[in-house]
């Protein structure tokens, strides 16, 4: 779903198919030339990493939040545990406070009327309900957790995921692959992760001076929403709208501006500095960047949005 550039199509097509041409169909691509190549292809997306694995960090604790001591079910479920220890604490002190009631409401009259059947049947029920809610919820929270975990770093393994998955490159230690000139092994080095990282790619030709302009603005929605998901943490009250309001939305390359993005990331609760990321002025050329439908941030942001504003309301 990535738009490419011509100088990425031609490092596909030379990748994939001219293996064929060569008469060496059975032969699979070495996996470091893939590597190579897709890192080329994908090196805005790798740019997301940073800010995503934050993003993902402030979901977890989110979910810590859920699961912890203000997870209602847990509260709601243990509640006859806490009248427990109240009438415990009563026994061990009824003198005093009997004192206390008496001097305060009187004398009261004594009922001899005991519980009914029905109602320990009643307790009894709302009990077990209670404990199959709360562990229904904290498999949910588990399984939340575990999915975050792994997506942290979804943006730099990709190029791995799709040589293994979609390429069907061969083994790191194959000396029989194509090389992307002949059956042997690739001798250059693999390239590092992003686009600052691509100038000396020896398979795709990137031009590191004009990112991705749909990339930059990922990016800053994902500072974003991190900081307000921070703040709604240590209790802040945060606004949850659409992280599209916050940008220019104009396309033209401008960043959101320094007096609204700046106050407001000015914000975090955190004492990290957020890695930077320069926008030129420059817009439609260069390596094109992901569609709309390609970077699960957007349509993930607009449902944790959700998700949070309402476990706002139960933290509080």
């Amino acid at each position: 779903q990535v738009s490419l550039s011509h100088e990425c199509t031609r490092a596909i097509m030379k990748l994939m198919y001219c293996p064929h041409c060569r008469g060496m169909s059975s032969v699979k691509p070495c996996n470091n030339y893939c590597l190579n190549v897709v890192k080329g292809c994908l090196a805005n997306q790798a740019d997301l990493n940073t800010e995503w694995k934050y993003l993902m960090d402030s979901l977890i604790v989110v979910a810590d939040r859920i699961d912890g001591p203000y997870n209602v079910d847990t509260v709601i479920g243990t509640i006859h545990m806490r009248i427990a220890e109240a009438i415990s604490n009563l026994q061990e002190n009824k003198d005093l406070i009997t004192a206390k009631v008496f001097q305060g409401c009187g004398n009261p009259k004594i009922s001899t009327k005991g519980s009914s059947s029905e109602d320990k049947k009643r307790r009894g029920k709302v009990t077990l309900e209670a404990k199959s809610s709360a562990q229904a919820l904290e498999m949910l929270v588990l399984d939340a957790k575990g999915n975050l975990t792994a997506l942290k770093t979804y943006w730099i393994t990709l190029p791995g995921s799709l040589c293994s998955k979609k390429v069907m490159a061969s083994a790191a230690s194959d000396d029989k692959c194509w090389n992307g000139m002949t059956k042997g092994s690739y001798l250059p080095e693999v390239m590092g992760d992003g686009l600052a990282n691509q100038i000396n790619n020896p398979e795709v030709e990137v031009d590191i001076t004009k990112p991705d302009m749909t990339i930059r603005q990922q990016i800053m929605q994902l500072k974003i929403m991190t900081n307000r998901l921070g703040n709604a943490n240590i209790g802040n009250d945060v606004d949850f709208q659409d992280t599209s309001d916050d940008m220019s939305g104009s396309g033209s390359g401008d960043s959101c501006p320094d007096d609204v993005c700046g106050k407001r990331l000015s914000k975090s609760p955190s004492t990290r500095q957020p890695e930077t990321h320069a926008i030129p002025k420059q817009s439609g050329h260069g390596v094109n960047g992901a569609s709309s439908r390609s970077l699960p941030s957007v349509s993930l942001l607009l449902l944790l949005s959700v998700t949070v504003s309402a476990a706002q309301h139960l933290w509080r």
